[in-house]
Order: structure tokens, then sequence, then C-alpha cells
């Protein structure tokens, strides 16, 4: 009898028992590739290339490292909307077409439950999120060359 609870209770643990915690990025970083903007201002960029990716963006990260960037990539000049689904942290977001800066939307607040929901749009071929400030502090202004080896 004694045997048989023993068996019955070591079962009952390892059933029982919670799985060790994996670590699972649920937003793993991109490939990634460097960017000059205005020829003085380096950083590198996560190529966000398919539909899913562009989708995903930086939603759920804790924030950007210094430097470092987010870059959409389109095969053509587009109407290209963005919003802040899932953000954890302000962006800068920068729309580029033909190389050149079109226009920049400082400090994009992270989309709260509360609202109100907010979409940015421009028309480009390329799309920079940074964080919030960066352009700013860089110096960074619409008609900026940007200069990238994605391509």
């Amino acid at each position: 009898m004694m045997g048989r609870c023993a068996i019955w209770l070591a079962f009952l643990m390892i059933v029982v028992s919670p799985a060790p915690a994996v670590a699972v990025e649920v937003n793993p970083p991109l490939p990634t590739a460097p960017m000059v903007i205005a020829g003085r201002v380096s950083l590198t960029v996560e190529l966000a290339r398919t539909p899913e990716q562009q989708i995903r963006g930086l939603s759920g990260r804790p924030g950007l490292k210094s430097g470092n960037g987010m870059l959409f990539v389109y095969d053509r000049p587009q109407p290209v909307s963005i919003w802040m689904k899932d953000m954890r942290f302000p962006l800068d977001i920068v729309w580029i077409r033909d190389g050149r800066i079109v226009k920049i939307e400082k400090n994009a607040p992270p989309l709260t439950p509360a609202g109100p929901e907010r979409i940015y749009a421009a028309m480009a071929d390329l799309v920079l999120e940074v964080p919030a400030g960066f352009t700013g502090r860089k110096r960074i202004r619409v008609g900026d060359m940007v200069q990238s080896t994605l391509r």
C-alpha cells in the first residue's frame, strides 16, 4: 500500500508541477543594415520587409537602443500608414521617398485603451521608426538625404 501511494504521489508531482519557464521572444529582432541621414547621422536599422514584419513592427518591444531604429521597406513609393498598436514607448516616424525625407511625425505616443487612435500617413518607399526625440536631438529635417545599403 505504501509503495502504491509513493508511486501515485510521484505521478501527481510530475503531472501537476509547472513546466520550466522558457524565454520566448514574442517579437524577435530582424536582420539589420546601416543607414546614414544627412551625411552625418549613422544608425543601425532592423529591416521590416514582409507584410507580417511590417504589421508587427516594434509592437510589444520595451524600447530601442540608442542609435537603432526599424526601417519599413517597400518596393515602390506608396501611401504608408503607421499606427501605434501594442507599442510601449513613443516614436519619431520618418517617411522617406526616393532617398529624401518627406515627412517627420515627432513623439507619436503609444495607443492607449482610452484612445484616441491616431494613424500617421504619407507617400513613401521607406519608413523609419526611431525613439521619440531622436530626430530633434540629431537635427534631422524634411528634405535631408538618406543613404542605406539595403537594396
